[in-house]
């Protein structure tokens, strides 16, 4: 365990925020764990509070394991702090790190021992998977602290890689009963705007077993008290003042200023931090304040085998100035083979006023020890030495190994951000580098793809076959366009993805059979499927599953079984393609291709959800979404499109408070999924009222391309909310626009989302019809229009041998019912009552699958169809039905649909719909008007109008509306 470090600095004036601290130290005593998140400005007194409670933690029989976050300046080392703290442990307590490693083996991806270069690789080969790295930190600790109970403490996390804040926040939320207290610290004045940490502090922050300290400047008494231990003799009342207006309450200020008063006049301390911090160095001799330097170059913190390798002085000497550091306290020691500045702020001022040539030849020492392995080393500071030493082609080397080290532990943005580097040192290699730029170009978009971050993966790729000479091998452009298929597949961009396949199959087809050939076959299989070829995809899939047989590995066409069974489902077997896919997620799982594991696992959930099984597509959904994170896929194609389709299906069957949270982000979700989530989210929020999605989904418009899911879940509800606010131009408008779109994605006017959209014209054109009767002959025009739109692409919009799956026979009865509606309200050849009462009942029924929502607006409508066909009690029975559902879903919208349910508190009250019929009357509709926008008798439009005549104590209508106006009785 890790030595509390020793420190002569009085703590003052931190009484109560050491209590808090502590007092999680002692809940964790009784099984409660718990952590706090302590902030503060740099040198306000964090890492002096870190020491009181690593000592009240030992003095209580706590074990305190430390680790620090370091800033790498560009792409470090993912999961640093963690690898500190098992490494250290492992250095100290060899029996207990075993044991770890016995019961949770992917700890050892996180040792210095794997981690280093040249390292031999760890016994399990491969990617790991993400969630069992976190769930076996989370184990580990929690093992640990069953034979003492256990304080972890993460310092800097401002600086921390974005891997292991989703660590950290991992283990926040499965804080139960371990003998385990977290405490978290990071500088409160680092957090701008953009921080990366600044969201995740939020989220933390909200769980039950989180509390937060935020150190304050200290205030003029303890400010005061602090400066009186300080001093070994005492200043003048103006010295004490002038030090403690420069310090500001701020406790290493203070430090500064006294110990550089102690050395001659105060008046000479120099106003600008970074010199203050620099006179405590004046003093001490050359040795000494070279190797302030070194380690500085070094970064906070260095081992003194690192230290000895590059600082360059004999051991004696080296020791008398590690010595007059320690003493002086600029440096610590706490007695694990490692040193580092006491404060960053220090090690900051130190490394800023090195000269630019000191710089360079500090950062190259440190890259040949690393380099040469004089000394144990990552990849990630070797590259991090090498670029600031200009020793371009190690740099280009070393980024590439830190880049396949941070995929082999699940973290992928940390890949693509030295992946990238590399590819920009490329010009630099080495001329006898064994690294393909081919290669390392679809290594950079793979890792940008499972990071979410599909268009930068794209235009990587794009840009890599533009440059290509014209007389490259054939192979060597197959392999990138392989990748840019795949890509562009995922995010809809179907036609480009077919171009890229089939060049890719050409160029390949005089190849002999190998592993790669076998996968473009796949692929145009799949891509042969996505847009409507059955008999091409077929025959290419079964191509591919020959070629693998044919070298000995049936896995690499895993991915053509899966098209298989997706061509089963369509070919209308959806039983016997389900148990395809079961069988292909389970052979995918074995065989370690977890991108084809996640696609089965995704189709399956989507087979069920074809066939209205929505119980069991949900099922399949949340496993997907759940493998696709314990793999570390959550971002990429499929693993996202199960979270969203999980959301999505919990909206469909009524789970609105589950849809949220399923589609609810935080810091780690990347911008374009939270966007995609977002959509769903707004099918919540706009069902149950809130209009402010409708400028939202104008707002994301610039990710529609991106993402065409996106504007087909977000129309509906922005729809609506226009037609709530009156806006019907801007309704029609934004499906002009989306249709628009989707058009030129989908290159065919006859895309299946097209019957929704004309369903939704036909609900706006209703809406205006009521709104300006006069024109009711050109919006019965435009009705047909819609109406013959929606039909044709029913008919025109699937593949040969394709039926319409549960959905889209629903949207196809609601689009005919709808267009009875526009014709009833119009009273341009209107439906008979019986017609009209067919068509909502066949809507009702197609929503019946499961689509509570969409059922429950349908039965307002029929409903209203039976009330006007003289079925009062059919209607009323309806009507409660669909309040019963947007009651239990709070569904505002529908609730005011529904008109005919009285509110009113006594006798003269209006009941809602005689409010609904002074709204109209008020706007001034005849008798006849009323009776078919509210559908019901003029006989009943008469006795509403005469019960509001005699509660409203009025004897005309331009009367009531009056005196509607003047009390505020139409909202």
């Amino acid at each position: 365990m890790d030595d509390v470090p020793w420190t002569s600095t009085p703590l003052v004036g931190r009484s109560t925020e050491l209590a808090t601290l502590l007092s999680a130290v002692d809940e964790a005593r009784t099984r409660r764990a718990g952590a706090i998140l302590l902030s503060g400005d740099a040198g306000v007194g964090k890492t002096r509070m870190l020491d009181e409670v690593a000592t009240g933690a030992h003095e209580r029989g706590f074990g305190v394991l430390v680790g620090h976050c370091t800033d790498f300046g560009d792409a470090g080392l993912p999961y640093l702090p963690f690898t500190e703290i098992f490494g250290r442990l492992a250095g100290e307590r060899p029996d207990l790190v075993e044991s770890v490693l016995t019961n949770f083996p992917a700890i050892g991806r996180l040792l210095p021992t794997h981690r280093l270069i040249g390292a031999q690789p760890v016994p399990q080969e491969g990617q790991l998977d993400r969630a069992a790295l976190f769930d076996a930190v989370l184990g580990a600790l929690t093992a640990l602290s069953t034979s003492e109970p256990l304080v972890v403490i993460i310092e800097d996390v401002h600086w921390a890689d974005d891997s292991s804040r989703d660590l950290i926040g991992f283990l926040l939320t499965r804080l139960t009963s371990q003998r385990l207290a977290l405490v978290i610290s990071y500088r409160s004045d680092d957090l701008h705007r953009r921080h990366p940490l600044r969201r995740p502090i939020a989220e933390w922050s909200r769980h039950a077993r989180v509390r937060r300290v935020n150190l304050l400047p200290l205030d003029d008494t303890d400010s005061r008290t602090l400066l009186t231990a300080l001093l070994s003799e005492p200043l003048s009342a103006m010295e004490e003042r002038r030090i403690l207006e420069r310090a500001g309450g701020n406790a290493f200020f203070t430090e500064e200023l006294v110990a550089a008063a102690s050395m001659g006049d105060a008046d000479a301390v120099p106003p600008d931090l970074a010199d203050l911090l620099l006179v405590r160095l004046d003093p001490l001799s050359d040795d000494a304040r070279q190797v302030a330097r070194v380690i500085a170059v070094a970064g906070r913190r260095v081992p003194h085998t690192l230290l000895t390798a590059v600082a360059g002085l004999p051991d004696r000497e080296l020791d008398a100035a590690l010595r007059e550091l320690i003493d002086a306290h600029i440096i610590e020691h706490p007695g694990n083979a490692s040193y580092y500045f006491r404060h960053a702020l220090l090690a900051e001022a130190v490394y800023d006023d090195l000269l630019p040539g000191e710089r360079v030849r500090q950062h190259a020492a440190y890259a040949k020890a690393l380099k040469d392995q004089t000394v144990a080393g990552t990849a990630a500071e070797l590259a991090g030495h090498a670029t600031r030493s200009h020793d371009l082609a190690t740099a280009f080397e070393a980024r590439v190994r830190a880049g396949q080290e941070a995929i082999s532990v699940a973290a992928p943005l940390e890949a693509l951000k030295h992946y990238e580097m590399a590819l920009e040192l490329y010009p630099n290699a080495a001329e006898d580098a064994s690294i393909d730029k081919t290669w390392l170009i679809v290594e950079t978009a793979a890792a940008a793809s499972l990071s979410a971050q599909h268009l930068r993966a794209l235009k990587l790729l794009r840009k890599a076959l533009a440059d290509l000479p014209a007389e490259a091998p054939s192979l060597q452009r197959a392999q990138l366009l392989m990748p840019l298929a795949e890509i562009a597949l995922a995010i809809d961009q179907d036609q480009e993805a077919n171009e890229a396949i089939s060049q890719a199959l050409r160029l390949t087809s005089d190849e002999p059979a190998s592993v790669f050939k076998a996968q473009v076959a796949s692929m145009y299989a799949r891509v042969s499927d996505a847009l409507g070829r059955p008999m091409e995809a077929e025959r290419w899939a079964n191509e591919a599953l020959q070629i693998a047989r044919d070298v000995g590995q049936e896995s690499a066409a895993g991915d053509a079984g899966i098209t298989l069974a997706q061509l089963r489902r369509r070919a209308g077997d959806p039983i016997a393609a389900a148990k395809q896919l079961e069988e292909a997620a389970v052979r995918a799982q074995l065989a370690g291709d977890n991108a084809a594991e996640i696609r089965s696992r995704f189709l399956l959930g989507s087979n069920h959800y074809e066939m209205g099984d929505l119980a069991s597509a949900k099922t399949s959904f949340l496993y997907a979404a759940q493998r696709a994170e314990e793999l570390g896929r959550q971002w990429a194609v499929y693993g996202f499109d199960a979270r969203r389709m999980l959301a999505l299906t919990q909206f469909v069957v009524g789970e609105w408070d589950e849809a949220a949270a399923t589609a609810h982000t935080d810091s780690k979700t990347p911008a374009a999924a939270e966007a995609a989530l977002r959509a769903v989210g707004m099918a919540v929020r706009g069902g149950r009222g809130d209009t402010t999605v409708a400028e939202d989904l104008e707002r994301m418009r610039k990710w529609w391309t991106l993402d065409a899911m996106l504007p087909i879940i977000g129309l509906q509800p922005a729809v609506e909310a226009y037609l709530a606010l009156n806006q019907v131009a801007e309704a029609e408008k934004l499906i002009a626009d989306v249709s628009a779109l989707l058009t030129e994605l989908f290159q065919t006017e006859w895309f299946m989302a097209r019957i929704r959209f004309s369903a939704l014209g036909l609900q706006v054109l209703s809406h205006r019809v009521v709104h300006e009767p006069t024109a009711a002959p050109e919006l019965v025009a435009r009705g047909a229009e819609l109406v013959s739109d929606g039909q044709s692409t029913a008919e025109k919009g699937l593949p040969p041998g394709r039926v319409l799956g549960v959905e889209g026979i629903a949207w196809l009865a609601r689009l005919e019912a709808e267009w009875e509606r526009l014709r009833w309200l119009a009273d341009i050849d209107p439906p008979t009552a019986e017609e009209h009462v067919a068509t909502w009942q066949r809507t009702v029924d197609a929503f019946g699958y499961g689509y509570v929502f969409e059922q429950a607006r349908a039965r307002i409508h029929f409903s209203a169809a039976l009330r006007a066909a003289g079925r009062v009690a059919d209607a009323n029975e309806q009507a409660l039905l669909a309040a019963e559902t947007a009651r239990a879903l709070d569904a505002k919208p529908l609730l005011d649909e529904l008109g005919g349910v009285e509110t009113g508190a006594g006798p003269t009250a209006l009941t809602a719909r005689e409010t609904e019929v002074l709204a109209l009357l008020a706007e001034g509709r005849t008798n006849r008007q009323l009776a078919r926008e509210l559908y019901i008798s003029e006989k009943t439009v008469s006795v509403h109008v005469s019960n509001i005549l005699a509660k409203l104590g009025v004897r005309s209508r331009t009367e009531a509306a009056a005196v509607a106006r003047r009390d505020g009785l139409l909202g």
